[in-house]
């Protein structure tokens, strides 16, 4: 016990102040112009408390990118999985959804994960195209199944999701950031066209 609080609930809670701080200092000042020293001014916190937590930047970083893409990921799952009987569009409609709410409602999680990661060092490469690949597995099968109910033409879909990824970070990118933003049921509109268009040709 440590102030009448269990020493491991307070790492926890530094831990989650690091986090929160380095969504805010990578999304304000980029990943590249960030210090350790803003970090731990934004937490409130020290160098060395930093330290205890993480080996620096990147490893804070790798942490932040991987949490954002999970939660996106599952979510977009889920989506999937519970429109499975829906037609096409309404797949498509759930799972854009799903994406562009929990990547996109909080502008720092869309500028770190769509952004500040690409060229952000070897290590962190690796690690994206690593996600890349398992956000294309998870599309893939989508469309797959999709092409077995006939609602989609059968077809070899691994470029035609790469390209779909693409496109939709770029869209959820620049959405997120926009102040105002577009209605979201016309970025999901426009979407749905572009993800149909890749899929049923």
């Amino acid at each position: 016990m440590y102030a009448g609080q269990p020493v491991e609930d307070r790492q926890r809670q530094r831990r989650a102040r690091f986090l929160e701080s380095g969504l805010t200092v990578f999304a304000r000042d980029g990943y590249a112009n960030s210090s350790v020293g803003a970090i731990c001014k934004d937490a409130g916190l020290s160098s060395r408390q930093f330290y205890e937590e993480f080996t620096g930047r990147e490893s804070l970083l790798l942490e932040l990118y991987e949490m954002i893409d999970r939660e996106s990921r599952e979510v977009v799952a889920a989506a999937l999985e519970e429109n499975s009987d829906a037609g096409a569009a309404a797949i498509i409609d759930a799972a854009v959804r799903a994406y562009v709410e929990s990547i996109g409602r909080d502008p720092r999680k869309a500028r770190v994960a769509l952004v500040e990661v690409v060229g952000a060092g070897q290590k962190v490469e690796k690690f994206r195209l690593d996600l890349r690949r398992a956000w294309g597995e998870l599309l893939a099968s989508a469309a797959e199944d999709a092409a077995l109910h006939g609602e989609i033409p059968p077809g070899d879909y691994e470029m035609r999701v790469m390209a779909i990824i693409g496109a939709v970070n770029y869209v959820v990118d620049c959405w997120s950031g926009a102040d105002p933003k577009q209605p979201l049921d016309e970025v999901i509109q426009v979407l749905r066209r572009v993800i149909i268009g890749a899929v049923s040709s």
